[in-house]
């Protein structure tokens, strides 16, 4: 063969193996694209839509999300035809309160007439010898899953009164309650009860809360069918209420219905992360069940609580304000940081908290209560997440510590005391 025709063969060689090439890739494309939208097909025609409009498959919602209209009706529906037995209340301040002179948890959980965690019933006017300490905050503060005795409101009085101090510690606690809620209950009940001091429960999932304002929007599942008070930040006034009064029950289906034209949609996040523009590739439910499935929403991002964010000013500011209010009337203010198990595993990992700017600020501007270090997940936590007795002991004593401390060093204002001697037991 001469060299011409070994070139003329090597270059018929190098045409046909690139056909081969592109014939396999196309082959390849195709199969993949023909079997992307069998999958499409798949999750289509597997998929349901609800009457709200919301397209689901295999227990995922999918992008582009609805107001789950039909998902939210039987809850208040429910609501509404036994209101009278349900141990939450509906209230035109604050959302929601406990019913007052009820109990939950099988009895272990009691709530006396004024509206808040106690056997006992408190005179608005504290004792004259006996410091009088408030609890404002979650279902963290309030005591979920363990009987009265076992809160750390009580340890923390035993605690006290242990230490040769006459304290009573009076518990404004409410489950699923944001900051803002915390402050507001103080505003319009705690500080009638004149306390000498104020502990504020921080847990960090609050902060999620505040931007909150449709409890359902926010847990569809497990939560209770009320609207709640919600603060936002404005250049002109600072702090400013939305939804004062809230929306009663029996309203609130309408406001769902239409959302998009309510006025409040703008305040609320969980709807604002549903409704407004949805993902570029949302077209596909393919793509959106992926997404679903791999990218669960974590509640917990660093972009959702940095002090550059919604989330982080705003709990800032409410903390800001609350406390301003509180030394306003004379007492001091405290605050305690309860974290989640997560939480408590991330700090034992070295993890940072994202939220860590917050426990920096209190920590460096009120009296700061901490135990982080002195738990873990061997300490005794309840079923549903919530501390058990062995927690809260610790939480009570970390917390006495701080109020000793206090005490002792003159940081305390104590401006009720003209002796502060008169708080002191015989023991100490």
């Amino acid at each position: 063969m001469s060299a011409r025709d070994r070139m003329s063969a090597s270059s018929y060689g190098g045409i046909e193996l690139s056909r081969r090439i592109t014939v396999n890739a196309l082959i390849v494309c195709i199969t993949v694209l023909l079997t992307l939208a069998a999958l499409e097909a798949v999750v289509r025609l597997g998929g349901e839509t609800d009457a709200g409009g919301q397209f689901a498959f295999m227990g995922y919602a999918l992008e582009p999300y609805a107001t789950p209209v039909e998902q939210l009706r039987p809850k208040l529906e429910a609501y509404i035809e036994n209101q009278e037995t349900i141990t939450y209340d509906y209230d035109k301040w604050l959302g929601w309160v406990y019913r007052p002179n009820s109990t939950r948890q099988s009895g272990t959980f009691a709530i006396n007439s004024a509206g808040f965690r106690s056997r006992r019933e408190y005179s608005q006017a504290p004792p004259p010898d006996t410091l009088r300490i408030a609890l404002f905050g979650d279902s963290f503060t309030a005591g979920d899953e363990v009987s009265d005795d076992e809160t750390w409101g009580h340890y923390l009085e035993l605690e006290l009164n242990r230490g040769g101090i006459r304290a009573e510690v009076l518990n404004f606690g409410v489950g699923g309650y944001g900051m803002g809620q915390a402050f507001l209950r103080w505003r319009h009940q705690g500080r009638h009860y004149r306390p000498d001091m104020v502990i504020f429960g921080f847990q960090p999932e609050n902060l999620n809360r505040n931007v909150n304002i449709f409890r359902l929007l926010y847990r569809p599942l497990f939560s209770f069918p009320f609207s709640k008070p919600r603060f936002v930040l404005t250049e002109s006034e600072g702090l400013a209420l939305v939804n004062s009064p809230t929306i009663p029950v029996e309203q609130i289906m309408t406001v769902y219905e239409s959302f998009k034209r309510h006025p409040l949609a703008e305040h609320e996040y969980y709807y604002q992360s549903r409704e407004a523009a949805s993902s570029w590739w949302s077209f596909s439910r393919l793509a959106a069940f992926l997404y679903a499935v791999l990218m669960p929403k974590d509640d917990d991002g660093e972009d959702d609580y940095g002090p550059a964010s919604e989330r982080g000013m705003l709990g800032k500011a409410i903390v800001d304000a609350f406390a301003a209010d509180v030394i306003k009337r004379g007492a001091d203010f405290f605050a305690v940081y309860l974290p989640r198990k997560k939480h408590v595993r991330d700090f034992h990992k070295g993890a940072p908290h994202p939220y860590q700017f917050l426990l920096d600020h209190f920590a460096a501007t009120y009296p700061y209560i901490t135990f982080e270090d002195q738990i873990d997940d061997s300490h005794g936590w309840a079923e549903g997440g919530h501390y058990g007795p062995e927690i809260n002991s610790i939480v009570a004593q970390a917390a006495a510590g701080e109020i000793q401390s206090c005490i002792e060093s003159g940081a305390c204002e104590l401006t009720r005391f003209e002796d502060r001697s008169a708080i002191f037991t015989s023991a100490s």
